[in-house]
């Protein structure tokens, strides 16, 4: 049934003459309950039931704690679209006060068995009065799937029985289809109890009009792309109305390319880690993406079926993304992603889209140029090679110092395809002479996306190689310790280039209760084992004068040599890496 049609059956269930049960039923996530308010919203001044009660079975382990819940979120039908709260209870307590004192006065025989048995008497005397003033509402119960395990279908099916043809009321249950089994109570009963079912099961397009405000900018782009990615579930489609909430001060005023951007990826975001079975590529898989096809076998090659597996996944995910218009991440979509994959949004996350948002359109600002050369160079076959590459100069000419290395690597991918590596190399040099990474570039982890070209590869080799902090040996090596060793590219740097007699200065004149933890800190650098040539190198300089220096200090006396023992299992690496280092040094 369509939206429209569900909604008139449920109108005409509130409003009709006769007190029915119905089950309002559809996939988990479709909206029930957010269609069910929405009725309750536009209709609760003309429930034929003079009060209303919500209820969600979730949890509740007994009839006493259903028939309970039923009473304290009673409601006057004005008020059903707000929660019950304080103030419904203290209505509900002030009738059931007046009730249980009306017995009083009467002298209830009920009362007085219960005064014989004492205070615990009283605790089933007030249930009763509570159930007792149960009449002439609207009752509707939510997550029968979720309730506890001593709350029995069938008691749940007799209560809702004794509510419609003893108790002057109607219900309505919310339930998700395909969670029950065939052998459970419930459908042994319930055609007994319930008068018909209505299913939901809206469209893509239904489910985005039940949630977003079309009047609304933001929420006009939003909806195109949630339904262009088909999601139809309304959980999420509140969830991703929740994070526009959350972007849109932040987006207000902001160029309308980075909004598209933004409002682009978190849609797919959030299908990704919130959409269960109905996601089509996972969060890694995006963060990865930079678009392309994988290759197919040539053949006569062997391939075993695993791969052929995983090849048609990868495929099928690049076809989805594609489609989606989903081309490649970039800096920007990970921290949009990065919002969605925490969960939540705290002031720091918010403060890095902020400045995600405000580096992006400084770049797009400050490289147009560049823009206008990749138009040039992508829209045509022409044999036109002098008019692309004066675009490409007008931009490096104006805006190379502006290029991220992304964008150095991709037009370094022209100019070498086309043969003019010399050109290339001048670009490249340029560009490291003048460019000044901020203090966020210190590691090579920090490098969004490792570029192909060689060259630019190699610059880079030599500026993080080059990095290094005037500080002395002690305050490195403390700093190193209290951090997470030599893992930072400055610091092992800086230690690396001391100098073996500063080594020998160092250590031979401390006096510090950590000197056994400094020492094996140095020491264990001679075990990590890294592909990158340069990182290795300096690990093992800081390693080998190390060892060198505490050899040294173990001659000098008998008590330094007892001292040294505690390092001698290091003797057969460091003869091992000192080979190493000289036939190295011997072949350059």
């Amino acid at each position: 049934m369509s939206v429209k049609k569900v909604k008139t059956a449920l109108v005409d269930f509130v409003k009709g003459e006769k007190d029915r049960a119905i089950v309002l039923k559809g996939d988990w996530g479709t909206g029930k309950t957010h269609l069910w308010k929405q009725v309750v919203l536009e209709s609760r001044d003309s429930f034929r039931k003079r009060n209303y009660s919500y209820v969600s079975l979730f949890g509740l382990n007994s009839l006493k704690d259903l028939k309970r819940s039923i009473y304290e979120n009673k409601v006057y039908r004005e008020r059903a679209h707000i929660a019950s709260d304080e103030s419904s209870f203290e209505e509900n307590l002030k009738d059931i006060s007046g009730r249980f004192a009306g017995w009083m006065r009467k002298g209830s025989s009920l009362f007085n068995d219960a005064s014989a048995m004492g205070v615990k008497g009283i605790g089933p005397i007030v249930e009763s009065l509570q159930f007792l003033r149960v009449t002439d509402t609207l009752v509707c119960l939510d997550d029968f799937e979720r309730k506890g395990s001593g709350l029995h279908d069938r008691e749940v099916l007799g209560l809702i029985s004794l509510l419609t043809e003893s108790k002057n009321c109607r219900v309505v249950m919310l339930l998700n289809d395909g969670t029950l089994k065939s052998g459970d109570d419930f459908f042994s009963y319930h055609e007994k109890v319930f008068d018909y079912e209505v299913t939901f099961n809206p469209s893509v397009d239904e489910a985005v009009d039940l949630v977003f405000d079309f009047d609304d900018e933001l929420h006009e782009v939003i909806a195109k792309n949630s339904a262009k990615l088909k999601i139809n579930n309304i959980r999420l489609l509140k969830k991703i109305d929740y994070f526009v909430g959350l972007l849109k001060p932040t987006l207000k005023g902001v160029n309308a390319q980075v909004v598209e951007q933004a409002l682009h990826v978190l849609p797919l975001a959030i299908l990704a880690k919130y959409g269960g079975g109905s996601t089509k590529v996972d969060i890694d898989f995006i963060l990865a993406y930079e678009g392309g096809y994988v290759g197919a076998s040539l053949p006569g090659d062997e391939v075993d079926e695993s791969e052929v597996e995983k090849r048609k996944s990868i495929e099928e995910k690049n076809k989805y993304l594609e489609e989606y218009g989903f081309t490649r991440c970039d800096e920007f979509d990970v921290a949009v992603i990065d919002l969605v994959a925490k969960g939540y949004v705290d002031e720091e996350s918010l403060r890095s889209v902020i400045s995600a948002l405000e580096a992006k359109i400084k770049h797009d600002l400050e490289i147009s140029l560049l823009k206008k050369a990749w138009d040039v160079f992508h829209s045509s076959f022409f044999d036109n090679e002098g008019e692309v590459f004066a675009a490409f100069e007008s931009a490096i000419d104006k805006a190379l110092l502006k290029f991220s290395i992304n964008d150095l690597d991709s037009v370094a991918s022209v100019y070498f395809d086309v043969g003019r590596h010399d050109r290339l190399k001048e670009i490249v040099d340029k560009y490291f002479e003048g460019v000044a990474f901020s203090d966020d570039v210190r590691e090579k982890s920090d490098i969004f996306r490792w570029p192909e070209n060689v060259y630019i590869q190699k610059k880079l080799d030599e500026y993080f190689d080059g990095l290094v902090v005037e500080r002395s040996l002690a305050d490195l090596i403390e700093h190193a310790y209290s951090v997470t060793s030599f893992n930072s590219t400055d610091v092992r740097n800086s230690v690396a280039k001391k100098t073996e007699a500063e080594f020998y200065d160092y250590f031979s004149n401390l006096d510090d209760y950590n000197l056994t933890n400094y020492v094996r800190m140095c020491l264990k650098c001679g075990q990590v084992s890294s592909p990158d040539d340069v990182i290795q190198d300096s690990f093992n300089e800081i390693f080998v004068k190390t060892y060198r220096c505490l050899i040294k200090l173990s001659e000098l006396s008998l008590l330094n040599k007892a001292r040294m023992s505690k390092f001698k299992g290091y003797e057969k690496l460091y003869s091992q890496i000192e080979a190493e280092m000289s036939s190295r040094n011997a072949d350059d």
